[in-house]
Parts: structure tokens; C-alpha cells; sequence
């Protein structure tokens, strides 16, 4: 491939997550962690720089073009249901009693 067909095909890449935001197309920025040096990334993750990324969910693509990672929708319906906190609260003391702390 020459250089003129490169900055072409680079400059048609960078074009296509625009148009299809234009569209109206879904997308979402996946979650990411902080790699340590001591661990690698999970099998549903996948490295980029120092973080650790959240593969796309189904129907979605990854846009690599910008600097923080992207994924964009493929089809028209597609949809991302972000994954929902496993936090459920404690439950209420009776009477609105407050716990003791041992420090009187």
C-alpha cells in the first residue's frame, strides 16, 4: 500500500465513528482499570496502554481511533445495559436506634 492510499484509508477510519454518532448509532466507554505491574489483564478484558478494558458487549465494535477506547454500536438496535452494583445496603436498626461505637 502506498503513503497516499495509507492516509486515505487512515483518514476514512476516523470519519466512520463520527458518521455513525451522526447516525444516531449507540455507544459507551467501556470500563477500565489501572494494570499493576504484577498482573496481567482477565479473559474478558483486553490491554490498552496501563489499563486494563472491558471487551465490547455484543453488537458493539471497538473504535480504536480515538485516545481513550470506544465502542461503537454495529447495527441499529443495538443497546448496552451497563452491569448494575452487587452493593445491597444493611438493614435498619429498629426504631432509628443508632449503633454503639465504644467510644462514649
Amino acid at each position: 500500500m502506498n503513503k497516499t492510499m495509507r492516509v486515505a484509508f487512515l483518514a476514512a477510519a476516523a470519519a466512520l465513528p463520527v458518521a455513525v454518532l451522526a447516525q444516531g448509532m449507540a455507544s459507551y466507554e467501556p470500563q477500565q482499570r489501572l494494570r499493576t505491574s504484577l498482573e496481567s489483564c482477565r479473559k474478558t478484558e483486553f490491554e490498552s496502554g496501563a489499563y486494563c478494558v472491558m471487551k465490547c458487549a455484543p453488537d458493539f465494535r471497538l473504535d480504536a481511533s480515538s485516545k481513550k477506547a470506544r465502542c461503537v454500536a454495529t447495527k441499529a438496535g443495538a443497546t448496552y445495559e451497563p452491569p448494575k452494583p452487587a452493593y445491597t445496603p444493611p438493614p435498619a436498626t429498629p426504631g432509628g436506634a443508632k449503633p454503639s461505637g465504644g467510644m462514649g
